[in-house]
């Protein structure tokens, strides 16, 4: 039995050469297809994890900010007025006047960054969510009273703010703040400035990062 030569038509209409070439070019556009549906994907994945770390961030920004409204200078340490800030603030309100006319406090309040209870700081994602080292910023009421109480304003910050290289002793992000941590706090006058980078991992090991501030007038 011979074998047809190419270039002999099939019975379909179609040599072989053309039967070859079709499926080629068939394939080329499934790729093609595949691969713009791949990238708009992972675009959609990138804006979805950045709304939700500017969410985030935002939301605990608003929190702090109501915490540290009315906070008197003299009632917050450490001064966060050197060029490192502070990522821990232990502060008190005024809640009233006595008779005498002395200002009156409320029981110390402290703000900190710590590290995620399943985490160590070994440069190793220890937990498996894909953020290395990673902080969250607490809230603690009643500091140092049998009625202390503790709450998670924010996971997933880093341990330095966005754009920070560790232990240089420099302003690498240019934020006049030295060796920034992931949250910081800043004093200049009575002015209070807090900033605060959070992270979430999409995709294939890839990193959203977002980074706000809010600032708060302290009370003399």
């Amino acid at each position: 039995m011979l074998l047809p030569r190419t270039g002999r038509r099939l019975a379909s209409g179609f040599t072989l050469v053309e039967m070859v070439v079709s499926v080629t070019v068939l394939g080329l556009l499934f790729g093609l297809v595949g691969m713009i549906q791949m990238r708009g994907n992972d675009a959609s994945e990138d804006a979805l994890a950045r709304a939700s770390t500017e969410a985030r961030a935002r939301r605990a920004l608003d929190r702090v900010a109501e915490h540290l409204t009315g906070v008197g200078r003299t009632f917050l340490f450490p001064d966060p007025s050197t060029n490192f800030g502070s990522s821990t603030a232990t502060f008190q309100h005024p809640t009233g006047v006595s008779g005498g006319g002395i200002v009156l406090w409320d029981s110390p309040s402290r703000l900190e960054l710590l590290l995620e209870p399943n985490e160590t700081n070994n440069g190793v994602d220890d937990d498996g969510d894909g953020l290395v080292d990673e902080r969250r910023v607490v809230f603690t009421r009643n500091v140092g009273t049998g009625n202390q109480q503790s709450v998670t304003l924010c996971n997933g910050v880093p341990e330095l703010m966005a754009g920070e290289i560790a232990g240089n002793a420099l302003d690498d992000n240019g934020n006049s703040v030295i060796d920034e941590a992931g949250f910081n706090i800043r004093r200049i006058g009575d002015l209070l400035t807090v900033r605060l980078s959070v992270q979430q991992a999409f995709g294939e090991g890839q990193m959203a990062t977002s980074t706000m501030e809010t600032s708060i007038v302290l009370h003399n």
